[in-house]
């Protein structure tokens, strides 16, 4: 399924709008579309994010197809570590 990702971003008091086409598993959009998008995004903001040079980031707002408001649901997205450390 192909969506249309649109971000606003605060970066170290400087604000900015993306938008992009992305593809979402067919299985992941049907099981729950707005969590499914919302970790593609997550992704994309990361990759903003380190090409800002990693400096402060405030996500103001995240939607998809111009309708659909998945500004907390990326919010609430964490990275999962693994941890296989001996100590």
């Amino acid at each position: 399924m192909r969506v249309v990702i649109e971000t606003m971003l605060n970066i170290k008091g400087i604000r900015g709008s993306s938008r992009g086409e992305f593809f979402v598993r067919d299985r992941d959009f049907k099981d729950d579309p707005n969590f499914a998008v919302a970790v593609v995004a997550y992704e994309w903001i990361q990759q903003q994010w380190r090409e800002s040079g990693c400096r402060d980031l405030m996500i103001e707002m995240v939607t998809w197809n111009e309708e659909n408001d998945i500004t907390e649901d990326v919010r609430r997205i964490e990275p999962v570590v693994m941890d296989d450390l001996p100590f």
